[in-house]
């Protein structure tokens, strides 16, 4: 976002909390890179999503720095926003995808992402979505039981590929937090138990 002037007959109002988002009001009026948001939504109607790529690149360069001590690769989560442009974005700024279905996959291919700087993971992947993901050569395949891992060895002999993969594993560590959002406590299935990793 530009520099604006505040001035009283050009105010604008560049609250904390607005501006960390690329958000500035001027006269009453929000506005979203010098653009006005009533303007966008006179012109496409509502609803509409407003995305920021200077925000974007902003956050992203911020998280970059400070991991730049230790060798990182940042991805970013389809399933948080699977939006094309906010996708192409992320991949100019150097972001990797991280995928948890085959829609998803098809998502980041349509976005320009190279099979490479792919990761899919994610519960319940099924035969199909772990040949499309090993076919198209992605990266990195974490999986999450035992059973998927059979699968995915079932597949990559089908195929005569090889693929690259993690292991999810779960640390059965309780936290107190809400029971919907709990992913590393024993019983769920989230990851391969602690004692079944060796």
């Amino acid at each position: 976002m530009a520099d604006l002037p505040a001035t009283s007959q050009d105010r604008v109002d560049l609250d904390p909390a607005l501006a960390e988002a690329g958000l500035a009001r001027r006269h009453g009026v929000l506005e979203a890179d010098g653009v006005s948001l009533a303007e966008i939504a006179g012109k496409v109607g509502t609803p509409v999503y407003v995305y920021d790529a200077g925000v974007i690149g902003r956050r992203y360069r911020a998280l970059d720095r400070a991991l730049a001590a230790v060798p990182h690769r940042i991805c970013f989560a389809v399933k948080a926003n699977s939006n094309l442009a906010v996708l192409r974005v992320l991949r100019d700024l150097g972001a990797g995808a991280d995928l948890v279905s085959g829609g998803e996959l098809a998502r980041a291919r349509a976005a320009g992402f190279a099979s490479e700087d792919i990761v899919f993971s994610g519960v319940g992947k099924t035969s199909a979505e772990l040949r499309s993901a090993a076919e198209t050569g992605v990266a990195h395949i974490n999986v999450e039981s035992l059973e998927e891992l059979d699968l995915l060895a079932r597949v990559a002999g089908e195929i005569g590929g090889f693929v690259s993969v993690g292991i999810r594993v779960n640390p059965d560590v309780t936290a107190e937090t809400h029971p919907y959002i709990s992913t590393g406590q024993g019983g769920i299935k989230f990851g391969v138990p602690v004692d079944q990793v060796p």
